[in-house]
């Protein structure tokens, strides 16, 4: 394995290759028979894959591009047509290859840490993992309000996880691992960052302040922006990407032009947007949050040592703030476009605290108090995992947006 692959790895022996390898087939199996069937569901009868496949068609029929984020049109237009499917079936390809890619990744990530059947059990709970939706019980809302974790009704936003994932690593390597910023790994930061922008925006919105916000506390600002390598690497890619979309979308109103609708804008409506669909939010953000929450109660001062935690909260922090504080005019209203944000801020901070724990198990676990804060972070990561259960159960069982 080279210096630039997006994980640390280690030469292992026979042995540890044949968990690996193991543990990717369970994987594979868990995210197929899992996801399949849900998928398959909302390609055929979902709002959001039903609107982003008749875009599709119509990007093949008039060959033009009419998102700014066209990665998912074009892939379900490619996997039509070399394997001869309907759209529907492609859309499900593409969405249940993306969240194994996802699956393989926090794998990757867990296992420097932890044994190979840990890091497969956590990779799988990631999947399904979603808020304490305790609230459901009082207004029968297990998405509205809420920071959603694990969605499944945006097919741009599960392919977005794993995308997003792969540049938010090669970004903190080059920016922690800086002897190692070659012309290679420069060309990867750029790619990755290109193809997350293209699958979603929302991503690339939040980690361009993030990482400004992090190399600040990191005391690493100033020598980083004597670098050239951040400018072509990192902020040339993502600013242009960015750019070339808000004018898109902001500046020529294409998507609107093309949908027959009104003009549409960025406008800071505090709470706008989630208070439209649901009450109680302070108390849904906090249940939403609560486990990299209380792992950052619990371990302070180790939480903002450990810089892949931090930059992945910075990037929540972002994210919650575009997520209450902005909306767009028009049509777009209350589409919850910002929402997203927030949504990859929260995954990437719920991967990285699990890894932050498995890797200080010995540490934290030396102490009576330590063992007790420890189990309880963990009893809560598995009680997300089992809320995100039943919210599968929910989207797969019933109407589309029954208990939204």
């Amino acid at each position: 394995m080279t210096d630039d692959n997006i994980t640390e790895t280690y030469p292992a022996p026979d042995k540890n290759r044949q968990q690996h390898t193991r543990a990717y087939f369970i994987l594979l199996a868990f995210t197929f028979i899992t996801f399949t069937p849900l998928i398959y569901k909302l390609s055929t009868i979902g709002g959001d894959y039903i609107a982003h496949l008749k875009w599709a068609s119509d990007m093949e029929d008039n060959g033009t591009l009419m998102l700014p984020h066209p990665l998912y049109h074009l892939l379900a237009i490619l996997t039509k047509n070399i394997l001869s499917v309907n759209y529907a079936v492609a859309s499900t390809i593409i969405i249940i290859s993306a969240i194994y890619l996802l699956a393989i990744l926090n794998y990757k990530i867990l296992s420097q840490y932890t044994s190979a059947k840990t890091a497969t059990l956590v990779s799988a709970c990631l999947l399904v993992a979603s808020p304490l939706q305790i609230l459901a019980v009082f207004d029968h809302h297990f998405y509205f309000g809420y920071v959603g974790l694990t969605i499944y009704h945006s097919p741009t936003m599960l392919l977005l996880k794993p995308l997003a994932l792969i540049a938010f690593c090669y970004t903190l390597k080059s920016f922690t691992e800086t002897s190692g910023n070659t012309l290679a790994r420069g060309a990867l930061l750029a790619i990755s960052i290109f193809f997350c922008g293209i699958s979603k925006p929302n991503f690339l919105i939040i980690i361009l302040p993030a990482l400004i916000l992090f190399l600040i506390a990191t005391q690493q600002l100033k020598s980083s922006l004597k670098s050239a390598y951040t400018y072509w690497a990192f902020f040339l890619p993502t600013v242009l990407v960015l750019s070339l979309q808000f004018l898109h979308t902001y500046f020529y109103q294409s998507l609107s032009i093309e949908t027959a609708n009104e003009e549409s804008h960025v406008l800071f409506l505090p709470f706008e947007s989630m208070a439209h669909y649901s009450k109680y939010l302070f108390i849904k953000l906090i249940l939403s949050i609560a486990f990299p929450l209380l792992v950052l109660c619990y371990f302070p001062k180790e939480f903002i040592k450990d810089k892949a935690l931090l930059l992945a909260s910075i990037c929540l922090l972002m994210g919650l703030t575009l997520t209450y504080l902005f909306s767009e005019s028009g049509y777009r209203m209350y589409a919850g476009n910002f929402w997203w944000s927030g949504q990859i801020g929260l995954y990437l901070s719920f991967l990285f605290s699990a890894a932050f724990l498995l890797k200080n198990k010995e540490a934290f676990t030396a102490t009576i108090s330590n063992v007790k804060k420890y189990k309880r972070c963990v009893i809560l990561f598995f009680a997300h995992t089992a809320f995100g259960a039943l919210y599968y159960f929910l989207e797969l069982c019933f109407r589309y947006q029954k208990f939204w």
